[in-house]
């Protein structure tokens, strides 16, 4: 059972008194936000960072809605993984509400009427290259949308990936990422524009619309980082949306 997201005195003081240390040490920028419907939720899609991930998403909740005029989101994971174990990451994920990674689960978020922020590439790219993705036959997401009626936007978080640069494998199924305190790079999240769901839950459809998706997401990041670069070549510290 899903329940709503809770705006409890907890959450908001944590949120509260981590906000401006984020900001500063992140830096972060936002493109194409205006672009997302705040009358309904999405289904936000996006490249898993080759990191924790924890830092990043509390930045885009606090840009989107907690500070911002957007639906709530959950973080769709998988439960029982060794970060589970990890002492203080074990506990920062047990408060985060985020939901099982479950056709069942985002249903029942979305009927809700919030949104949902998947990673379908995985492990694929978490252990892949950077600021790259690959879906291939990941499809789940784009099924859901269907079943829901609700859009997909395809997000890019550009510069997530430099946070921890260094992954030291521990065995078959753990990694230590290093640095273990996340560079401060700077991160922009990039919006795309929302991908209405087809008409059906039919297999061609739904391949049509996760692999739109995909495409989208990988001309973000392509867009990003060549936003980047522009901003290095000319040593400018602050960018305004385009």
């Amino acid at each position: 059972m899903v329940e709503r997201f809770e705006r409890s005195w907890q959450l908001n003081a944590v949120l509260s008194a981590a906000s401006r240390p984020l900001r500063l040490w992140f830096r972060p920028r936002v493109f194409g936000l205006e672009q997302v419907p705040t009358d309904q939720p999405v289904v936000y899609v996006a490249k898993h960072p080759r990191t924790f991930l924890y830092l990043e998403t509390v930045l885009l909740g606090l840009v989107t809605f907690w500070e911002g005029k957007h639906r709530p989101f959950r973080t769709m994971e998988k439960r029982n993984t060794s970060i589970h174990s990890t002492p203080g990451l074990a506990w920062f994920r047990r408060h985060a509400q985020s939901i099982e990674a479950t056709e069942e689960a985002a249903l029942a978020t979305l009927a809700l009427g919030e949104s949902v922020l998947v990673f379908p590439g995985g492990s694929r790219d978490l252990y892949g290259p950077a600021d790259a993705v690959d879906w291939h036959g990941r499809r789940q997401f784009a099924r859901f949308a269907a079943r829901a009626r609700v859009p997909v936007v395809p997000l890019a978080m550009a510069g997530a990936d430099g946070q921890h640069p260094w992954r030291l494998p521990l065995g078959r199924t753990r990694s230590l990422w290093l640095p273990l305190l996340p560079l401060p790079v700077s991160i922009d999240f990039w919006f795309g524009a929302p991908i209405a769901p087809p008409a059906g839950s039919d297999g061609p459809g739904i391949a049509r619309l996760a692999a739109t998706a995909e495409a989208e997401v990988r001309a973000l990041l392509v867009r990003a980082a060549g936003k980047r670069r522009a901003l290095l070549g000319d040593g400018a510290e602050r960018v305004r949306d385009p």
